[in-house]
């Protein structure tokens, strides 16, 4: 692979992880105890609108991660993206060994979105409740968000290394969601 053809891996994985991440702070805005409390009138007054979107971008956001680091050969994942820049010695050894360090730090992040996703939202285990799967997951907001962290940081120093690149990585989407629970709470103010 050249390059311009390392394109439509590196253009897929910043999408997933921007993807992952916007879902992230949607989720979060929605659910976290610094913007809950202010919100919970309007919180409860669409309840079926509101926690279907918790839901959703809860399981938009496991399902993102989990694409990133699936290790399949006929996806775009960070695994087999770092297999084939090794085998095509893309990039110095030390640069290898530094994103070979960083997917071994996230990987036992992924391993808790893995269970989540395998035993809950891809296919709905038999032998586990959904509790028990939560359970043994033990994730917490903070790993989620420290994976979509991280994640961008690792494709950052591949992409640099790679061809000189970054991306900024500057689409959020907890702001507006605050925006919008704020202006639905003034229009059941109004008169």
């Amino acid at each position: 692979m050249t390059s311009s053809s390392h394109e439509p891996y590196v253009s897929e994985l910043r999408h997933i992880v921007t993807v992952a991440g916007l879902n992230y702070e949607i989720w979060w805005a929605l659910k976290s105890d610094q913007t809950r409390p202010q919100s919970i009138d309007v919180l409860n007054r669409y309840p079926i609108y509101f926690q279907t979107a918790i839901h959703a971008h809860f399981v938009a956001l496991l399902v993102n991660l989990y694409k990133l680091y699936e290790t399949r050969k006929d996806t775009y994942n960070i695994p087999r993206f770092l297999n084939i820049l090794q085998g095509e010695a893309a990039l110095g050894s030390s640069v290898l060994a530094s994103l070979d360090r960083q997917y071994r730090d996230v990987k036992p992040l992924w391993v808790k979105v893995n269970i989540l996703r395998n035993k809950v939202f891809g296919h709905h285990s038999a032998a586990h409740s959904v509790e028990d799967a939560f359970r043994e997951a033990a994730v917490t907001p903070n790993e989620l968000r420290d994976l979509v962290s991280k994640t961008k940081s690792l494709l950052n120093e591949l992409t640099q290394n790679l061809d000189r690149s970054t991306h900024a990585f500057n689409l959020g989407s907890g702001g507006e969601v605050v925006e919008v629970l704020e202006a639905l709470q003034r229009a059941k103010r109004a008169p």
